[in-house]
Formats: structure tokens, C-alpha cells, sequence
């Protein structure tokens, strides 16, 4: 009877140390697998935040060549532009051709019966090819050229024509709001001259036309297409 209680509680200790040891052992394998499991986590989310990172420094690389055009390029001009115009009393509709000086830094749209040329150092004439007495001079001052002696300086050129010298405004010519205009006539020939101050230069336009024709108009449509080129 002993030998069987001895048996017994040898049979129960070994089972108890058997069953430790195979929780021991889930347990170890079940913190590995959470380890494991937290371990790959950590490297999916570095690895997706690299990926990410790659992918915004490609799409900076690949934004910063448009960036660098966008600002590097020059303003280019349409080769042709419409331009409508008073011409004795009649509305008119011309396609205009881009037209770069060759005598200053400028371009502007010239209508198709006017010719653009040289006529002296920073001096341009604009004319009617039927009737070159029709004409248009075109200088660009330096911007910080003195407005009141460019003033008296056109008073005394327009002296020649008449000295019944008259501020002139024409109508329909915002960009003229800040011009300083003056025109004189001597009952044949009619003479117009504008200052218009803007921000590369100091624009001054002579316009020669006749008493008889209201022929100013197309000059100032023309002129006012003047840039920078």
C-alpha cells in the first residue's frame, strides 16, 4: 500500500512538471509571435514611410523642372491680335501682325496698311504705306526723364505748327488716362504729341495727320500694343 502511494505521488509530480513545462513553453512561443508580430509592424510602417518619403521627393523633383521653366520663360507674343479702330468715322476690324523694332527694345502689333521703321538712333516712324505724310514717330525716353522738361520740350516742338497749342484727351483711350497730350494745327496739318510715363520707359508718341481726316485713331491702337521685347 505504501509502495502504491509512493507511485502515485511520483506519477502526480512528474504529470505537474510535464504540464508547467508545456505552458512555460506556449507562453515563451506566444510573446515571440507577438515580438515577432510587433517587430514586422514596426518595419511595415518604416518601410511605408520611406516609401512615402521617395515618392513626395519625386514628385518635388519632378515639379521643381516645371517651376523652373514656368519662371524662367520669357513672355512670348502671339505672332497676330485684332484690333479695332475709328477711321473717319468708321469702325473698323483689322488683323494686326507682331512687329519687333529694330531700332529700340520694343515689338507691338502693326495693322496692315502701316509700315515700322528706323529713322534715326531710338527714333521709330510709323507711316501709311498709301500716304507716308500719315505718320507716327515713336520714342522710348529713359523712364526717370524729367516730365516737365519733356513737356516744355513737346510745347516748343508743337510751336512750329501753331502756337494755339490745346491738351489733348482722345476719347476711348484708357491707357492714355495718365498721358500728358498736346496737339496743335495750322488748318492743314494737325500735330499730337504724348508723355506717357510707364514703368520700363517714358513713351512719347508724335502723330502727324491732316486737318480733314480723323486718321489718329489707328496710331493709338497700334501704339498701345507697345512692349517690352
Amino acid at each position: 500500500m505504501k509502495k502504491m502511494k509512493c507511485l502515485f505521488i511520483f506519477l502526480l509530480t512528474a504529470a505537474m512538471l510535464a504540464a508547467c513545462g508545456t505552458t512555460k513553453k506556449e507562453q515563451n512561443t506566444a510573446n515571440e509571435k507577438d515580438n515577432n508580430g510587433a517587430v514586422s509592424e514596426e518595419n511595415a510602417q518604416k518601410d511605408s514611410g520611406e516609401e512615402a518619403e521617395t515618392d513626395s521627393d519625386d514628385g518635388k523633383q519632378q515639379n521643381d523642372p516645371g517651376e523652373a521653366a514656368d519662371n524662367g520663360t520669357d513672355k512670348i507674343r502671339l505672332m497676330e491680335k485684332n484690333l479695332t479702330y475709328q477711321l473717319n468715322d468708321e469702325t473698323k476690324e483689322e488683323t494686326a501682325f507682331l512687329k519687333e523694332s529694330d531700332n529700340q527694345d520694343y515689338s507691338l502689333y502693326v495693322l496692315p496698311d502701316y509700315e515700322l521703321t528706323g529713322e534715326e538712333p531710338r527714333k521709330d516712324v510709323l507711316y501709311l504705306k498709301e500716304n507716308d505724310t500719315l505718320f507716327m514717330r515713336i520714342e522710348l525716353l529713359p523712364k526717370d526723364a524729367n516730365l516737365d522738361n519733356e513737356i516744355e520740350t513737346v510745347k516748343s516742338q508743337l510751336e512750329s505748327v501753331s502756337s494755339d497749342i490745346k491738351e489733348s484727351k482722345p476719347e476711348g483711350h484708357e491707357w492714355l488716362k495718365d498721358a500728358a497730350g498736346f496737339t496743335a494745327d495750322n488748318g492743314n496739318d494737325r500735330v499730337s504729341a504724348y508723355l506717357i510715363p510707364q514703368s520700363e520707359w517714358l513713351l512719347k508718341l508724335t502723330i502727324f495727320t491732316p486737318v480733314k481726316e480723323s486718321a489718329e485713331d489707328p496710331f493709338l491702337k497700334m501704339a498701345e500694343t507697345i512692349e517690352e521685347k
